[in-house]
Order: structure tokens, then sequence, then C-alpha cells
């Protein structure tokens, strides 16, 4: 019986994945040299009291005097921690041999389990960094911002209104979550390097020396069902909420806050959200569905190709993060006592919105396992999942010598 063990990982992987906690280092180390300054000269903080609009945010009561110390604080160590987690060794150094240099076993058995208690505590500390970074500092306007772009993007060059109110909305505020996006990014992706080195698993792939029950594909694919029906029924019902008021019928709204509305123009603006919300649950499906995978026919050029991995795996990822953080500021002021923005009479308002982290997050492991589906032998470390055939000969796609392909028994989108 052949054996199916796999190598072990390379003891120095490619540069471009090491160089993942040296990006997380130095985005800390430029935010929290920026926080310091909002902190020695008392001005420029652009969150909390110094928020025009931070009823949205959850950071809306921070004081100036003691977020911008807090932000320095917490990105400046943050940067000491992920040039730490940069120059951890890898595991695999550990069992090599001479590894103990003739110490006694007991005192090899402690330093070991002190280097477990560090590693665990720098794994917590880089996801609490990430989720600081990605879903408790920006709030639900940089997802109403991206989901106007491509109404901005089509009226704005013939509106000049249009282009002057977008240039106004991009202030410091935005400005800021912007970059603290990136750094929360860049957290995730460090977090998860250093996770995988010091576990003696790929730093690229993450795979290890036996493949995970998780990682089963038919239970993948179970799991990406499930996960993409959740990311779907949600936005599909904010957009039916939106689009029904739009028709003049005032589900779920008091009749003073949809007059008012009305009058504004915010109904319309809500249905063009709800649409956008529409076309992201329309296109959640593709990630099991074969058209998600191979460009369809009706697509010209395109039809028949490969969906690069990365054009569906990016986008949905900033997404999912995006909504959960938004879902956050959206409860916050829907269960704000003060506000009382959801009751009875008022439940569409801001109801559907409730919802949001749960559809962040089912969206985040639909993606998760539609990358696993898709992701072929790891060029580093050379593992793969299994048979990695061409997607398109699973579909019947991929035409050899005139003939389609044959259907497989059990395709992974099904």
């Amino acid at each position: 019986m052949a054996d199916t063990t796999a190598a072990p990982p390379p003891v120095r992987p490619s540069g471009r994945i090491r160089w993942a906690m040296y990006a997380a280092a130095g985005w800390s180390l430029a935010y929290g040299l920026l926080a310091l300054g909002w902190t020695v000269t008392g001005r420029g903080f652009p969150l909390g009291e110094n928020d025009p609009e931070g009823a949205l945010s959850l950071l809306e009561n921070l004081p100036a005097n003691v977020g911008a110390p807090l932000f320095a604080a917490a990105a400046l160590a943050g940067a000491g921690i992920a040039f730490l987690m940069a120059r951890w060794p890898h595991s695999v150094q550990e069992r090599l041999p001479g590894g103990s240099h003739g110490r006694p076993e007991h005192v090899v058995q402690a330093n070991r389990q002190l280097r477990s208690w560090w590693r665990a505590t720098l794994i917590v500390v880089g996801s609490l960094m990430a989720l600081g970074w990605l879903l408790v500092v920006p709030d639900a306007r940089v997802l109403a911002i991206v989901g106007y772009l491509p109404l901005v993007i089509v009226v704005a060059p013939f509106d000049a209104e249009m282009r002057a109110d977008f240039i106004d909305a991009m202030d410091w505020v935005y400005l800021n979550h912007l970059a603290v996006l990136v750094g929360g990014f860049a957290w995730v992706l460090a977090t998860a390097v250093f996770a995988r080195r010091t576990a003696g698993r790929c730093e690229k792939c993450g795979r290890g020396g036996r493949l995970s029950s998780w990682m089963d594909p038919s239970v993948v694919a179970r799991r990406g069902r499930i996960a993409v029906a959740i990311a779907m029924v949600i936005p599909a019902f904010y957009a039916l909420t939106r689009w029904v008021w739009v028709a003049g019928v005032p589900l779920g709204i008091d009749s003073e806050h949809f007059d008012e509305a009305t009058a504004t123009g915010d109904l319309t603006s809500g249905a063009w959200l709800g649409s956008f919300a529409l076309v992201g649950s329309l296109l959640t499906l593709g990630l099991v569905q074969k058209w998600g995978e191979i460009f369809p026919r009706w697509m010209p050029v395109l039809r028949g190709r490969r969906v690069p991995l990365k054009l569906a795996v990016i986008p949905a990822s900033g997404v999912s993060a995006l909504t959960v953080s938004a879902g956050l500021s959206l409860a916050k002021i829907g269960l704000d006592a003060d506000r009382a923005a959801l009751s009875l009479d008022n439940w569409a308002a801001v109801g559907p919105a409730l919802f949001w982290p749960l559809w962040g997050v089912a969206l985040a492991v639909a993606t998760y396992c539609y990358y696993i589906r898709r992701r072929g032998a790891c060029t580093e470390c050379g593992r793969s999942d299994g048979p990695g055939a061409d997607p398109r000969a699973e579909h019947g796609v991929l035409k050899t010598g005139g003939r389609r392909a044959p259907e497989p028994a059990e395709p992974g989108w099904r």
C-alpha cells in the first residue's frame, strides 16, 4: 500500500509568505506613530466625540484624550508583537536532530511548554488585533459608501452635485476607516501565517501531515451550501423591505418616518442599497454553483474560462468583514433605549440589519468553503486535498478530442 503521509512543509517558505507579519508590523508602527501625533498635539483624532456622525460608531462616546493614546498604545504594541511573530522560529526546527543540545529532558519539556504558552498568547493577541481593527473601529458608513460606489461611478461623471457630495463624504473619518481595514486584514493574514508556522503546517495553505475531517470534500460542500443559504436570505429580506417602501407600502415603518423618508429621498437611497444587497445575494450563489467556477456561455470572451480564485475570494472576504461591522453599528442604534429605533411599529427600519453580523459570518464561511474546494496543490509544500482535476472537466465544459468531458458522479457545487 502506498505511503500517503505528506512531506513536512518547507523550513524556509517563500519570502512573500514570511513578509505577512512584517506587513502587519509596518502598518501598526505607522498607525501607532500617527496616533501618537494625535496624542501629543491633542488634534486629529477622527473618532469618538470628534466624529460628527458618530451615532453609527461603536466608539461614539470615546473622548479624544482617551482614544488617541489608547490607539497609539495598541498599535505600537501590535508592531512589537507582529515583529516577534515574524522572528519566531519554525516549529519544524524543534524536531531536527540535536534540537535539545544535550539539555535534560525536563528542561526541554519546560521550555516547550513555555513556548506553547507564548505561542497561544500571541495568537490570541493577533486575533484580537484583527477583530478590533476590522470590526470595532469601522462602522456602517463604509459599507454604505461601497454600496453607492457603482452608482457614483456611473452617474457622477455627468452630475456635478453627486461628485461634490461624494468628495465631501470622503472625509478623514472615512479615510481612517479604510486605513484600519487594511491593518485588520494584515493582522488576519499575519496571525494565520504565524499559527500555521508554529504548528508545523505549511504557511501558505495551512495543510499539515493529515487531512482534517473538516476539509473532507463532502463536509466542505455541505457546510458551504448551508452558509450560502444563510448569506442569501438575509440580504434578500433587507432588499424586499426597501422595495416594498418604494412601492408605497409602509411595511414595518411608522407613517411619520415613512413620509419623512419619502420627502427627503431616503427611500430611493434605501432601495438602491437593497438592490446592491440583492445583487450580492445572487453573486453569493455562485460560491456553490458551476458558474462561480467557470464563466457561463453567455459571457463573450470569458465563457468557458476558469473564474480566477482571487476574483471571488477577495471581494467576498472584504464584504463579509464590512457586513459584520455595519451590522454591529446598526444594532447599536436599534437596541439603544434612548434612541428606540427598533419597535413593533418601526421594526423594518433597523430589524433586518440586526441579522447582518450573521450574514457576514455566513458569507465568510461560504467563501472559505469555496476556497477550500477550488484550491489546488500548494506551490510551497506540494500537498493537495485530492486529485486536482480542472473544474472545466468536472462540469463537462472542457472539450477533449471534440467530445465533452464526462459528468462527475457528485460534483462539489451541488
